[in-house]
């Protein structure tokens, strides 16, 4: 009786090779990231192998999920499931930026005003933000008024378009879902496209990689929030593609919620915290 209900009421899919090929598309990856760093053979290799069956373990993983939903094997139960997961997938992606931010936060709050106080340096080193360290190079730093207060910009209005695909989906508005989703990926792309822009200005500035700790934070940072927002374009193109083919009802729809929580939790927040921090305060 007992494993009768828990058919009834929760969908066990069939054992699946899926899970096993994306480890092992990971692994390669690995492999070729550890070959690469010592400048051994085969490291190329390894990463495009590992890239490739990550790929596509990955999409037929999730093909095959989205499939099991849309032919309706799954209720209240697995909706929720996939709620709770996402809700932990975004907290350890909070946890995983907050230590970048802590970083800076320590070096601009603790080792800069640390190695000014303990008077170890040479005369003159007054330990204050942007810095690029007690043997770093010369630089001008970003203006915050520039690039970077435009991409925040885009990145608020990005949330409130998400916002209102969902609400049309709730309305059951297609026109207005597929617009908002739309809005939010040319808002994405744009960000993205000026950010690479803002590259190519830093390096103008001579802030470089090695400019020490301003440099570092400065790639750091913003690198890590575009490959976060990299993969949030992607769920959005997702998204839209599921929706074009009619996918998504106003009573079930934890794909679109889901990137929406993705992009407004780790995408938009952390890009806005980056914006007042690194370069505004």
């Amino acid at each position: 009786m007992a494993k009768a209900r828990n058919e009834l009421h929760y969908y066990v899919p069939d054992p699946s090779a899926y899970p096993a090929v994306v480890n092992a598309g990971l692994f390669f990856l690995a492999l070729g990231f550890v070959l690469k760093l010592n400048s051994l053979a085969l490291a190329t290799p390894s990463l495009l192998t590992g890239a490739l069956v990550t790929v596509y373990g990955a999409i037929a993983w999730i093909g095959r999920i989205i499939g099991e939903n849309e032919t309706g094997r799954y209720h209240e139960w697995e909706d929720r499931s996939f709620r709770i997961g996402m809700g932990y997938f975004i907290a350890a992606e909070l946890m995983f930026i907050a230590a970048f931010l802590a970083a800076l936060l320590y070096t601009r709050g603790f080792a800069l005003p640390g190695l000014h106080a303990a008077d170890l340096l040479w005369p003159g080193f007054e330990g204050k933000w942007p810095s690029s360290g007690p043997a770093g190079k010369p630089f001008t730093p970003l203006n915050a008024w520039g690039v970077p207060a435009v991409n925040t910009l885009l990145l608020l209005i990005s949330a409130a378009t998400a916002a209102w695909a969902r609400a049309g989906l709730i309305k059951n508005n297609r026109g207005q879902m597929t617009a908002g989703l739309l809005l939010t990926i040319v808002l994405g792309a744009t960000f993205l496209v000026q950010q690479l822009l803002e590259y190519g200005h830093a390096y103008d500035l001579g802030v470089l990689i090695g400019t020490g700790a301003y440099g570092t934070m400065f790639y750091t940072l913003t690198g890590v929030h575009g490959l976060h927002l990299v993969f949030g374009l992607v769920m959005l193109l997702v998204i839209l593609f599921r929706e074009l083919i009619g996918h998504f009802t106003p009573e079930r729809h934890f794909g679109l919620d889901g990137v929406a929580w993705y992009w407004n939790f780790v995408v938009v927040a952390p890009g806005v915290l980056v914006f007042v921090y690194f370069y505004w305060l």
